[in-house]
């Protein structure tokens, strides 16, 4: 009975290491074509990251889409041990409170990728300040999201949208931060549909 069982766990194993290989050779063939909302436009990608997940995509998309790229930064940083990091952030975000940032200029930007860790199943805070601070009239709103355990993706849709006067927010990318394989090619696949 036990000799079933393992053959049995090793074809599931076999069959999903197989639709794995397939999904990587199809994301690996992707190419990236332009679409017209980011043509002859000027392109600000502005994240915030923590560990390092948001930053590595940011600068991803800042390679295939070009533009600039500036990160938020707190004038008073977060504990680097990240238990008392999450203990201070959650009782933050219970009291409402909003952490200063660097001022960062978007006035002359058309588009604006805005790329955040999910904290909570919700925003980050610097992003919220950031988000809640800048006029985003007549521009076009990209979000970008990295997480690593659940995301309440219509939630977090929801705020963004409510929480800044863009003119248009487009579809976000929301990227798993745990085992990321080929991140450049996940983010081309997504640009291609905006």
């Amino acid at each position: 009975m036990m000799k079933i069982y393992a053959i049995g766990i090793f074809f599931v194993l076999l069959t999903l290491l197989i639709v794995a290989i397939f999904k990587i050779n199809e994301l690996k063939n992707i190419k990236y074509y332009p679409p017209e909302l980011l043509t002859n436009k000027k392109i600000l990608i502005v994240y915030y990251s923590n560990i390092g997940n948001t930053k590595c995509v940011a600068e991803n998309i800042h390679s295939i889409v070009g533009g600039d790229i500036k990160e938020i930064e707190l004038i008073e940083k977060y504990p680097n041990n990240i238990f008392k990091m999450s203990k201070l952030v959650r009782k933050q975000m219970e009291e409402g409170y909003l952490p200063q940032i660097n001022d960062i200029d978007i006035l002359n930007y058309d588009i604006i990728f805005v790329g955040s860790p999910i904290w909570n199943f919700s925003v980050s805070l610097p992003v919220k300040v950031f988000l809640k601070h800048n006029n985003f009239e007549n521009k076009t709103l990209i979000p970008f999201f990295t997480y690593s355990g659940g995301a309440n993706k219509k939630k977090i849709i929801n705020e963004i949208k409510n929480s800044t006067n863009a003119k248009d927010a487009k579809q976000p990318l929301f990227m798993f931060e745990n085992g990321i394989i080929l991140t450049k090619e996940q983010i081309i696949k997504w640009l291609n549909n905006i």
